[in-house]
């Protein structure tokens, strides 16, 4: 039976070990966490086996050099070292006991990450593709970088946390995987989406473990206050908090649709997914994966022009369109081993145009469109729904403001190279910007 190679970390510094996980699920495989030296080698001793060590050298109850260098041969697996301190003694004893690279803190993930694929890939081979909760952390766009660093910080903490990610990035993925790590929190994992059900049963049947709440934006104004009233009361019971949202919260709280105060305890630790198009350095691994993934146990190669039409795609369904499209070029293929450009569907095989023109005035580029979407929506759960007048006047304020700078903040040099009235311009900013 095929299984995932598994990493054993040794690291007692949380956020580090977290981040570490983080990078072994990037490259594909499973790890367990250790603290100690002793925990280490009781591990090392359980069942299935390891593939490769992640060692830190400052553990609390033994040399990391020492433990090392204390394990039988059979059982010195081909290792990573970490260390805050570089020195050459260590470095030398490192390469003595066969230690494959030696990283001194702070980290160069990039260069870590490519030292750990190459660990994991002569083991590869009897690797089952990994299940759908890793898609979200695969690849080494810079992008994802950050997010990286931002998940070990949630992961090392039990404060709220507040996934911000669009539609189909791995905001879920995400939150699954904090709430398997969330200190002091061994009770139910609970995954409630905002305005479907009653916010105080999810609540209360999360009670002293995980609960995430889908869509903050779309909580009414008394679960809103439930939620900060739980949070606010500090009891060991209430579950851990996170979040996701697909837009920008703030502009919730400037519309009145959302609380501030409960946007400013939700904002404690943040992580920002990037959307796919951000990121399409890691395209290529992504769509292997899914296609590993929805025919396990099959080679599938994609054809170098389909590969080209989808880094063309701007993706605004993210790893969930990702994988669709995989689905269906899968199905189209009818078994056949490699994808092909035309086995894409239709919207990607061959990319919309207009002839002759490269660009059209009246469509607005898709983020902006999502963003104006998002405004929408957020003015529009007021109490009192706005009129087509305040809409339109509250964006051509918007647009004038962003617009002044560009003319030295005069409102006079604006007005006269945009052919627009000086008076109207004045009277929509209302005295707040511009000069003469």
């Amino acid at each position: 039976m095929h299984t995932i190679p598994r990493v054993l970390i040794v690291e007692d510094e949380r956020a580090l070990a977290i981040a570490f996980s983080a990078a072994v699920r990037q490259a594909g495989a499973a790890s367990e966490l250790a603290a100690t030296a002793a925990q280490a080698r009781r591990l090392l001793h359980e069942s299935p086996p390891f593939d490769a060590i992640i060692l830190d050298i400052g553990l609390p109850d033994e040399n990391g050099l020492a433990f090392l260098a204390g394990l039988p041969e059979a059982e010195r697996l081909p290792t990573l070292v970490v260390t805050a301190h570089g020195e050459i003694d260590n470095t030398i004893a490192a390469r003595k006991l066969g230690v494959r690279e030696f990283f001194t803190k702070p980290l160069d993930f990039a260069t870590f990450t490519g030292a750990l694929a190459a660990i994991l890939r002569p083991v590869a081979h009897r690797a089952a593709p990994a299940t759908e909760t890793d898609s979200a952390f695969l690849g080494a766009a810079p992008a994802m970088r950050p997010v990286f660093r931002q998940i070990a910080h949630a992961c090392a903490s039990d404060e709220p946390v507040l996934l911000r990610g669009e539609t189909g990035s791995g905001k879920t993925r995400v939150a699954r995987l904090i709430g398997e790590h969330s200190r002091g929190k061994d009770g139910p994992f609970i995954l409630h989406s905002a305005g479907t059900a009653p916010l105080a049963e999810a609540l209360t049947n999360a009670q002293g473990g995980v609960l995430v709440v889908e869509d903050l934006a779309a909580l009414s104004p008394s679960d809103q206050a439930l939620l900060l009233r739980g949070i606010e009361a500090a009891d060991d019971a209430f579950p851990r908090l996170v979040g996701t949202v697909s837009q920008d919260l703030a502009m919730a709280v400037s519309a009145g649709a959302f609380r501030s105060d409960l946007y400013y305890r939700l904002q404690v630790l943040e992580v920002s997914l990037p959307p796919l198009r951000e990121r399409l350095d890691d395209l290529p691994a992504l769509a292997d994966f899914f296609a590993a993934q929805l025919v396990p146990g099959r080679r599938i190669e994609i054809h170098e022009e389909a590969i080209s039409r989808l880094l063309a795609h701007p993706w605004p369904g993210n790893l969930r369109e990702l994988r669709n499209v995989l689905s269906f070029a899968l199905t189209a293929a009818a078994g056949a081993p490699v994808i092909e450009r035309r086995h894409l569907p239709a919207y990607l095989v061959e990319p919309p145009a207009v002839p002759g023109e490269e660009f059209d005035p009246a469509r607005l580029p898709e983020p902006l469109v999502r963003s104006l979407r998002d405004w929408i929506e957020a003015r529009f759960r007021q109490e009192s729904a706005p009129t087509y007048r305040e809409l339109s006047e509250t964006l051509e304020t918007g647009l004038i403001r962003e617009l002044l700078p560009r003319y030295g903040g005069r409102l006079a040099r604006l007005a006269s190279e945009l052919q627009a009235n000086r008076a109207t311009l004045r009277k929509r900013l209302k005295g707040t910007q511009g000069s003469d």
